[in-house]
């Protein structure tokens, strides 16, 4: 449960799962990754020493050969996951422009860097939509350098709380809200204490079989998002710090994990309490902190959650939908 795959593994595609539903994790860290750029400390120094592979920051990706992908949340790694995935590689077809992709859509669920900066990859006047909150589309609209997304390519799409859409046949996805707080260079504007403001939402994503859950930022887990989460299928959570103060502990900066908008995975207010009586069919912990302990599956902190019936993510990891 929960183990890495082999990088060998990564450009693997079984042809027999081309018809069939499915979400890839894109990438499974938190912002800045595993390793962090400047950091020898924590989880990111086994990465530096070779003993674990690097992972990606959280994106993930839904859909089918045969009807495309939707790619939720742009990650700055979002070039590199292209790369290391096949089902996103444009294909080379008799009739068929020689520029193509199957990515048909993109949902920015927040207006955090993490989740918009990768929409600079896209430029090259590449048709597809671009779904997310509108008051993450303002700061989109209001920063020019997303201007390189040519507004005759990329349809922006309003998608609020309670929306449905369908980008791609046989799969609905809908926005939910989720408490959190504003991205870090808005909090001087809005303040700390904006969690509700519209800027944090999570993703349901159903299909005939499943109904999955995508919340990669959660500041606390209130009664509306339990009863969600109490019927879906799958869920792939918030597991950006196992303890509320563990960076400022291994030396890796002064912010809490609350501070930050994020809910630890441990004590009586966190995930593997508070979720535990939900029999999901997999519970698995997405936007993991460099910082955290679970990235290292020796560890006391692993096998607490493993007990628990959750899984870590992992880049490349595949859960039929």
């Amino acid at each position: 449960m929960g183990a890495l795959a082999p990088p060998h593994l990564q450009f693997d595609y079984n042809n027999d799962r081309g018809l069939s539903l499915e979400l890839i994790v894109l990438g499974a860290a938190a912002g800045g990754g595993l390793p962090q750029w400047n950091c020898a400390g924590g989880q990111s120094k086994t990465v530096w020493f070779k003993s674990r592979p690097a992972q990606t920051q959280a994106s993930v990706a839904v859909g089918s050969a045969k009807n495309g992908y939707v790619v939720i949340n742009a990650s700055p790694d979002l070039r590199h996951q292209i790369l290391a995935t096949r089902q996103l590689h444009p294909t080379e077809e008799v009739g068929r422009s020689v520029r193509n992709t199957p990515i048909k859509a993109v949902i920015v669920t927040n207006a955090d860097v993490d989740n918009i900066a990768g929409l600079l990859n896209l430029r090259e006047k590449q048709k597809f939509k671009l779904f997310g909150p509108e008051k993450v589309l303002e700061v989109i609209n209001k920063n020019s350098i997303f201007s390189v997304l040519d507004p005759v390519c990329v349809k922006k799409h309003p998608l609020e709380t309670g929306q449905v859409v369908s980008p791609i046949p046989d799969l609905q996805i809908e926005l939910f809200h989720v408490p959190g707080k504003a991205p870090l260079y808005l909090e001087r504007s809005l303040g700390i204490e904006s969690g509700n403001f519209g800027f944090t939402s999570g993703v349901e994503v159903r299909t005939k079989q499943s109904t999955t859950l995508i919340i990669s930022s959660c500041a606390y887990l209130d009664d509306p998002l339990k009863e969600r989460i109490a019927r879906a299928t799958n869920l792939l959570f918030d597991g950006t710090v196992f303890e509320n103060n563990e960076m400022e502990e291994q030396g890796l900066g002064k912010k809490t994990g609350s501070r930050m908008g994020h809910l630890p995975i441990s004590g009586t207010n966190g995930p593997l309490e508070q979720l535990a009586p939900y029999q999901l069919n997999r519970k698995i912990f997405f936007h993991i902190n460099n910082s955290n302990p679970i990235w290292d599956h020796s560890s006391e902190a692993f096998a607490t959650i493993q007990k628990a019936g959750w899984e870590t993510s992992y880049d490349s990891m595949v859960l039929p939908l």
